[in-house]
């Protein structure tokens, strides 16, 4: 069965996650400290404790260190797919697993790029709006006359995420309530990221890229810019720092996956959004798991086996 690993990202933390993977199991541990030498970060109190995670710096690389230990877990006892992919910060997470990046230099790349987020945009100004209940078209069309505003997430058929300054996305949010939105919700992000407003931020970041060795993954992984895999040969390097200020295109991701032939999603990370979302776009037959802690990870070993 064609299997994807999927990760996911920011916003996905949890206070705790891991802490019982890292208390018994080997490979979790070693995996976890290899990230937190890496980050140069005390990833436990991060994780385990909640320290500073309202900053993306700590955020990104403790969400990364979880998802990659977790998968690290699984590979060490034989499971495996074809295809990876994560949404925003779980694309590193998906170039990781398959072999693009090692693991403490991952964890250390993702701190850089939190930081650079963080400092991108004042403090408070600006932030991310979730809408559900809306096509992206139609997203799009009330953000006509708002020069401050973007479509940052394309998350599913009616999921869609909006950055830009915080004044703006008020109103929006208002409009869209007022026109039967099911559901509005600031995110837990420090700026409008994945819009032109972070265009500076790209930049600074693809400086950082140029000086990192990426490998050809070992299997397919797809982009968030691209909505669709990464071609061999491709400028991940270009891609990765276009994804800080373009829209994540993940419900095209997904929709590329089934079409190709998916037919077994595993989110793997502290949370299960991805396959909440997957759960109501597939067909029968297609199977959609999570694992997010160590009851879930013997559950999906004892069924997978």
């Amino acid at each position: 069965m064609k299997t994807a690993f999927l990760f996911p990202g920011q916003g996905a933390q949890t206070i705790g996650m891991g802490q019982d993977l890292y208390n018994n199991i080997d490979i979790y541990k070693q995996t976890f400290d290899i990230c937190v030498k890496g980050s140069e970060i005390d990833l436990k109190a991060a994780c385990f404790e909640g320290w500073r995670m309202d900053e993306s710096e700590v955020v990104q690389p403790a969400i990364f260190a979880h998802s990659i230990s977790l998968f690290n877990c699984l590979r060490a006892e034989g499971a495996a797919a074809e295809v990876y992919a994560g949404l925003s910060l779980g694309e590193y997470s998906a170039l990781c697993a398959a072999g693009a990046f090692g693991v403490g230099q991952c964890a250390a790349l993702v701190r850089k790029r939190g930081r650079i987020m963080d400092e991108a945009f004042p403090k408070g100004e600006g932030g991310m709006l979730s809408v559900i209940g809306f096509s992206v078209d139609e997203v799009e069309k009330e953000l006509e006359g708002f020069t401050g505003a973007y479509v940052a997430n394309h998350l599913s058929e009616l999921q869609t995420a909006v950055s830009g300054y915080m004044r703006d996305l008020v109103k929006l949010r208002e409009r869209f309530d007022s026109k039967g939105a099911k559901m509005t919700s600031m995110l837990s992000v420090s700026g409008p990221f994945h819009s032109p407003l972070l265009r500076g931020a790209a930049d600074e970041f693809l400086g950082v890229l140029r000086g990192e060795g990426i490998a050809e993954p070992d299997g397919t992984v797809y982009s968030n810019v691209l909505g669709a895999p990464y071609e061999k040969g491709s400028d991940m390097r270009e891609l990765l720092a276009e994804q800080m200020c373009s829209r994540v295109r993940w419900h095209d991701c997904t929709e590329h996956m089934i079409a190709s032939g998916v037919r077994r999603f595993v989110e793997i990370g502290p949370s299960n959004v991805l396959s909440k979302m997957l759960k109501r776009r597939v067909e029968k037959g297609v199977i959609v798991e999570s694992i997010r802690d160590l009851d879930g990870l013997k559950n999906y070993l004892e069924t997978a086996r």
